[in-house]
């Protein structure tokens, strides 16, 4: 009776893998089924479908992410600057841990219906757009377009991975270290 239970796993993970590298419209349920070694209709033993399982898994991978990103973003007592670098250095670690599941994060959040947005704890836009809102409101950072603050520290640590995805950049500790320098200046953190 436990073989299900592998089942399930093999399952999630050749979905994940498939979503991460295909994208979600372009993955089908037999594409899935025959990458983790099952039937098609294991999966519909697990998921109605592949959106509703897609979406699943995504939830899943993101609260994963999320809740550590969050730990460290808004530690209580912590001074800014350090939450910003423990921030950043931790979303490269997990990019260099877990580069599929962080691949299916970033590139099938665009890919469901609009009625599906996430909640403002989980996602990391919101997340990185209340920790620039919090740090001008404590008179830490100059006053800034809390939007723009964070799709520019989003940008400078997504572009960078990209660049890796792509062999252009290789990501070690000087370039980590250099992204954290660079998102201290965009807000003006000493």
């Amino acid at each position: 009776m436990a073989r299900p239970v592998v089942k399930k796993q093999d399952i999630e993970d050749a979905a994940i893998r498939l979503f991460a590298t295909k994208g979600l419209a372009q993955t089908t349920v037999k594409d899935i089924a025959s990458e983790a070694g099952v039937t098609e209709g294991a999966l519909y033993r697990h998921y109605p479908g592949k959106n509703a399982m897609a979406w699943q898994l995504f939830c899943r991978e993101l609260e994963k992410f999320s809740g550590e990103l969050g730990r460290r973003m808004f530690e209580p007592g912590a001074p800014l600057a350090e939450r910003l670098e423990a921030s950043i250095r931790f979303i490269f670690e997990y990019y260099a841990q877990y580069p599929v599941q962080f691949a299916f994060i970033l590139l099938t959040q665009h890919g469901f219906p609009e009625e599906r947005i996430l909640d403002v704890v989980t996602n990391p836009n919101d997340m990185v757009e209340r920790f620039v809102a919090e740090a001008v409101n404590a008179g830490d950072i100059p006053a800034m377009d809390r939007t723009l603050g964070s799709g520019l520290l989003l940008g400078l640590v997504l572009q960078v991975m990209v660049m890796h995805r792509y062999d252009r950049i290789k990501i070690d500790a000087t370039v980590v270290g250099e992204v954290v320098g660079a998102a201290k200046r965009v807000l003006m953190i000493d």
